[in-house]
């Protein structure tokens, strides 16, 4: 079981996460060579602080929280749901130049998807999931990419990267205090031919293309986001994708045509398909753990581009989200306990 809060309690607007460790570093290190022989053990002592997890118990399900200068947001939680949506911001800050290799195509409306999904979800279930948004646009920073990649040599870029994945973690330790169990959602626009949604598993459309009785193989479970929970289920790993029961089939029984799925068990030939990039890897089961995912890549049309179409399919993963916890992991989302 696991405690939900039962109270909430305001903070003060302007709470500003720490600044990352390297960063702070070079600045101590550079007031220090002027002559500043106390300061640096100030900064010692600051990152001694954060090192230990100083501050990282306090936040408040549904506050916001922010990086430097609200280029990063997060939304505590208090169910053992992450949503993460790197690529729907809209700032342009010229302090950060614009990235010179990489994707740039912003993924429109996730920023605003995510931000029903939070309200809808505490409308459904009286509790929050945790919601981490970059709000720097994709020109600026990829939070969906390696820190090289996605921020380049400029410090701010990857101040703002190091929050992003910084609060990813913080949810997932508050995840794992409450419940010891938990669901991550990397949120992801695709505007491939087919209107559809993709799951992404970090397994490859040609790799989803075998038989069932060989993606049941465990070297296939090994790589994948849901490694964590295809460990302990007694579902053949292939159900667990693809069946009845699985997060595609839910989905798509809500009326929203999803692949991997018992209708669509596989891309097809010849099709775009998104199987999953850096954070779900990182952050995911995948990268160890007991906390599962996926890549979530969603349609414009029919779910991203109005407010109503991003509230019913805020429903719809709900309800979806509700019978896989059930399911699955054995647990309501609206009390903690065993349904």
């Amino acid at each position: 079981m696991f405690a939900f809060a039962s109270q909430h309690q305001e903070l003060p607007n302007a709470f500003c996460a720490p600044v990352s460790g390297w960063i702070f570093v070079k600045f101590c290190a550079r007031r220090d060579s002027r002559g500043s022989n106390s300061l640096i053990l100030i900064c010692l002592a600051w990152l001694a602080a954060i090192s230990s997890g100083l501050g990282q118990n306090d936040y408040q399900p549904g506050q916001a929280y922010f990086g430097r200068s609200n280029y990063i947001e997060y939304i505590a939680g208090d169910m053992p749901v992450i949503l993460s949506a790197p690529h729907g911001g809209a700032l342009k800050p010229a302090e950060i130049p614009d990235r010179k290799d990489g994707e740039f195509i912003s993924d429109a409306y996730t920023e605003e998807l995510a931000r029903t999904v939070q309200q809808v979800f505490h409308n459904c279930f009286g509790h929050y999931p945790h919601v981490i948004i970059c709000r720097l646009e994709r020109h600026k920073l990829d939070c969906n990419r390696d820190v090289e990649e996605g921020a380049g040599d400029d410090p701010g870029a990857r101040q703002a990267w190091h929050d992003y994945q910084r609060f990813i973690e913080a949810a997932r330790s508050n995840v794992l205090a409450r419940s010891g169990k938990g669901f991550y959602i990397d949120l992801h626009g695709q505007s491939n031919p087919i209107k559809r949604v993709e799951l992404g598993y970090c397994l490859t459309g040609s790799q989803l293309t075998n038989a069932d009785i060989v993606l049941n193989q465990p070297a296939y479970v090994a790589c994948s986001t849901v490694r964590a929970l295809a460990q302990r289920t007694r579902l053949p790993f292939a159900e667990l994708l693809r069946g009845t029961n699985s997060f595609g089939a839910l989905l798509a029984a809500k009326g929203y045509p999803t692949v991997p799925s018992p209708a669509m068990p596989n891309p097809g030939p010849g099709n775009s398909y998104f199987d999953g990039g850096y954070n779900v890897r990182r952050h995911s089961s995948a990268n160890g753990g007991v906390i599962d995912g996926l890549q979530m890549e969603v349609n414009y049309a029919g779910v991203r581009d109005t407010a109503i179409n991003r509230t019913n399919f805020s429903l719809a993963l709900a309800q979806v989200l509700d019978s896989f916890f059930r399911n699955h992991y054995r647990l309501d989302l609206r009390t903690g306990a065993a349904p």
